[in-house]
């Protein structure tokens, strides 16, 4: 548990002076702030098998399909992410809770680059918190993997501690030789899989593209560059290396090759030195100790003595592979300060390159027979989906629209019932091809998709789909995808299969299912929407919000808002009335995330005169924690009227997914009483408390207004900013600024002199978490008012250091931080009303607050 500097709560007192003098007629006007309009993201919490979705598969409801990718991921999380990779698994039943052994101990860096582009995906379509955890979260387990071997852009398959639980460690065996053990990194030993090839690369550009446009994160933005540009500048670099060269599995020596457009590693060979086996009729290359793109291999083969005379051998996946490596390193670095010399150089490597590599890849096409070798098709579509996203060039992206994307991959694969192939082709057509259709029938069969677990079941379709006469064994057209063989990428596979034995008690991590849905969601093929309807019930009145807007109740009482995304609605009531509560969905009012039609009603009960009244107010106002650390603020309690308030308590709201308890402080702020224990207020008196919260998923600048009640009271009076609570909570501890405001009055309220005048307010915020680059703004809350405002960082003693809209600053942990608010008005009148006319100044990281202050603002 985080400590709280008590010293911070010396304004509690006069807090709740101004929550007593004002709660008859406004809501708050002390300092305080808003909350911003994200709410908590959580996936939904599956104790194990038998417990998902059993819709019919075929359903194509946009709720069938939203559930089932929540289930896929949650299975996915729980059981078939060894290390933060994606593997598939063998179980010890056939109840699917305990994994025996990891399988696919040779794809992860593919597979696991597929579910950080659905993690892209799932952000841009939701901006749900959790989205955000998991995209960062990926994309360390990625940068790791990019840096383990300590050779530029050379990439592992799979990495882990040498410390592992025994399932894990068994995917990394001593003696294998494609495993290097007991590397320092870290600060630890970790084992490494190596030998990678260059499909493992295709998903991780994937992932690392999408990522970099989804996330805000400055930090995860920089690791997605330096691996990636690192990369691509190995790729560009022209350099002589001594290799070892085997010509048709006899000849053997070693000679000097200028070569170009390959990474290397002197992990994997006894030597350090490069191995090329080269067969030569027809053209193959096979490394070891490097991967190379070689759209022409020739190039750099006809160096070797004795194969001067080498054709030109023309190979459009590499083409293709190579482009959009440089695609995506451009797109990385482009307009960034301190990379100008690097985005250059990738420039015009990239325009003195692209013209050769277009004409290569407009000669791609399907070379597999009977369905060999299928993971090709799927290694030329990842890469070809980023270049022609990226291409800038209109007349370049124009050709690969047309002549790569749809006349050579498209065409290829039309009637393979492929749901990804289709999404990434529909996704990036030419304007004039009509996609409609190709959409529609691949969501039929994305609907086919099984729910979690996906397991390696018995098939035998034989009497379904004609045999193919030229391939034994295979049907003659593509069959449905719920007729399929189980796989982890089943996108990857062939169609084609009739008979499959199954693997008992064998399950795969649904990575597939995720990547096309949430690309088919971020896209608008698939619709997303779920309707919320709020209604109000009980003898008193108030209304009812949405963050994000949509619901304003009153007045609009039902709204559509995306599924998965995160929807909060807050309950105010009217003076002389009282919320005492939310009722519907289990899940009001915290809808996170939000999985379908759901109503919620606010009961506002008539607050009788003369009853025996409470007032609550909390400090400080914003918490950002890990995931399962408690973050821990103050109340008081004040018994404003005649009479004992009895048995008085503090309890969280309903919905939320998190632990609390609370404890009675004195004066003094120091722990009384015992925990969890309702106390007794006599009248006039007031009551200091501590309490704890405990997230148990992400939550993303989630207002929480805990109930202040007694037995002999209505409920205190909820407003935002005095005592609701804004909580933040991610995997990675995130930066935590205590903030309080301090206006010349004292009391919480910005005096402009005049209309046209300048006022001011204070802040002084520490940072009791993890050190971390912070956005500082301030606003109105949206209210539009006629002022001016910026926002200036000072130092202890008040001297100014920079001013503007916003201000980017690092804040290390513990470092207390200072910063002056001006607000200047344009000759119009700002009325004093303090529930509504106020000002914010937010501290946000990774776009979730992680600390906040507001203060009420007039004019004369």
């Amino acid at each position: 548990m985080k400590a709280l500097p008590k010293q911070i709560f010396s304004g509690l007192a006069a807090l709740l002076i101004c929550a007593t003098g004002y709660a008859q007629i406004t809501p708050s006007c002390c300092e305080s702030s808003r909350p911003d309009t994200e709410v908590d993201a959580t996936e939904r919490a599956h104790p194990g098998a038998g417990v998902f979705s059993d819709a019919v598969a075929s359903d194509t409801d946009p709720e069938v399909l939203y559930r089932r990718a929540a289930d896929h991921e949650t299975w996915m999380r729980e059981h078939l992410m060894p290390a933060g990779g994606v593997m598939s698994g063998q179980f010890t039943d056939d109840t699917y809770t305990q994994v025996k052994s990891y399988g696919g101990e040779r794809d992860p860096a593919i597979w696991t680059g597929a579910y950080l582009a659905a993690q892209a995906l799932r952000l841009e379509a939701t901006g749900a918190a959790d989205a955000a955890d998991q995209l960062a979260e990926t994309v360390r387990v990625l940068h790791r993997w990019w840096r383990i071997s300590g050779d530029a852009g050379y990439l592992a398959r799979f990495a882990a501690p040498a410390d592992s639980s025994d399932a894990i460690l068994a995917t990394l065996p001593a003696g294998d030789p494609e495993v290097i053990r007991d590397v320092p990194y870290e600060d630890a030993l970790w084992h490494w899989r190596g030998r990678v090839s260059r499909d493992q690369y295709q998903g991780v550009l994937l992932g690392m593209s999408l990522a970099y446009e989804a996330t805000s994160d400055p930090g995860i933005r920089q690791l997605i560059r330096e691996d990636v540009a690192t990369f691509a500048e190995q790729l560009m670099r022209r350099e002589r290396k001594r290799v070892k060269v085997i010509i048709n599995g006899s000849s053997n020596f070693s000679t000097t090759l200028e070569l170009q457009h390959a990474v290397y590693t002197d992990d994997e060979t006894p030597d350090g030195i490069p191995i090329l086996n080269v067969r030569t009729s027809p053209l193959e290359v096979e490394a070891s100790g490097m991967v190379v793109f070689w759209p022409n291999p020739s190039e750099f083969i006809r160096q070797i003595p004795g194969l001067g005379w080498l054709p030109d051998v023309l190979l459009p996946s590499q083409a293709i592979q190579l482009a959009a490596a440089f695609r995506v390193a451009l797109q990385v670095t482009a307009g960034v300060p301190g990379y100008e010399a690097r985005h250059a150089a990738l420039l015009a490597h990239y325009d003195e390159q692209v013209d050769d590599w277009l004409d290569i890849a407009t000669g791609w096409e399907n070379t597999n027979e009977c369905g060999e070798a299928y993971y090709g098709l799927n290694v030329a579509f990842m890469p070809m989906y980023n270049w022609v996203r990226l291409e800038d060039d209109p007349v370049r992206r124009a050709r690969l629209q047309r002549d790569v994307l749809r006349d050579a991959l498209w065409s290829a694969v039309e009637d393979h019932k492929n749901v990804f192939f289709a999404f990434l082709y529909a996704a990036q057509a030419a304007p004039e091809d009509a996609v409609e259709a190709v959409i529609e029938a691949h969501l039929a069969q994305l609907a086919l998709f099984p729910n979690p677990p996906q397991t390696a079941e018995p098939i035998d379709v034989r009497s379904e789909y004609p045999a193919d006469p030229e391939c034994p064994g295979l049907s003659a057209v593509a069959t449905d995808v719920d007729d399929r063989p189980g796989a982890t990428f089943v996108w990857e596979r062939q169609p084609w299969k009739l008979v499959d034995p199954g693997a008992p008690e064998f399950a795969f991590a649904g990575v597939d299912y995720l990547l096309a849905y949430w690309l088919g969601r971020q896209t608008d093929f698939i619709e997303g929407s779920g309707r919320v309807t709020a209604a109000k019930a009980g003898t008193g009145d108030g209304t009812i919000t949405s963050s994000p807007p949509g619901i304003d109740c009153g007045s609009t009482c039902e709204g559509d808002f995306d599924l998965g995304s995160e929807v909060f609605l807050q309950a105010v009531a009217s003076p002389g009335s009282v919320w005492t509560g939310w009722s519907g969905d289990p899940s009001c009012p915290y809808l996170h995330p939000l999985e379908g039609a759901t109503d919620c009603v606010a009961t506002f009960e008539s607050l009788p005169i003369g009853e025996t009244r409470i007032e609550a107010a909390v400090l400080p106002y914003a918490r950002a924690v890990g995931i399962g650390e408690t973050a821990t603020a103050f109340a008081s309690l004040i018994n404003s009227g005649d009479t004992t308030a009895t048995d008085c308590s503090i309890a969280p709201p309903g919905g939320l997914p998190v632990t609390f308890t609370y404890q009675t402080t004195d004066s003094g702020n120091a722990l009384t009483g015992t925990p969890d224990t309702p106390v007794e207020i006599p009248p006039g008196a007031t009551q200091g408390f501590v309490f704890g919260i405990t997230p148990s998923l992400a939550l993303a600048a989630t207002e929480i207004a805990p109930v202040f009640d007694c037995t002999n009271t209505a409920p205190a009076l909820s407003y935002a900013g005095l005592n609701t609570f804004i909580l933040s909570a991610a995997a990675t501890a995130p930066p935590d600024l205590l903030a309080i405001g301090v206006t010349p009055s004292g009391d919480g309220v910005v005096r402009l002199p005049s209309r046209d005048g300048t006022g001011f307010f204070a802040t002084a915020a520490v940072n009791i978490g993890s050190a971390g680059t912070v956005r500082v703004g301030v606003d109105d809350g949206g209210r539009a008012l006629p002022l001016a405002l910026r926002v200036c960082e000072t130092d202890a003693a008040g001297t100014w250091l920079v001013c503007g809209d916003s201000l980017f600053r690092t804040i290390g942990a513990d470092q207390t931080v200072y910063y002056t608010v001006l607000a200047s008005g344009n000759g119009q009148p700002i009325a004093f009303d303090p529930a509504i006319n106020r000002l914010f100044l937010r501290f946000e990281a990774n776009g979730t607050t992680v600390g906040a202050t507001n203060v009420a603002v007039t004019t004369p």
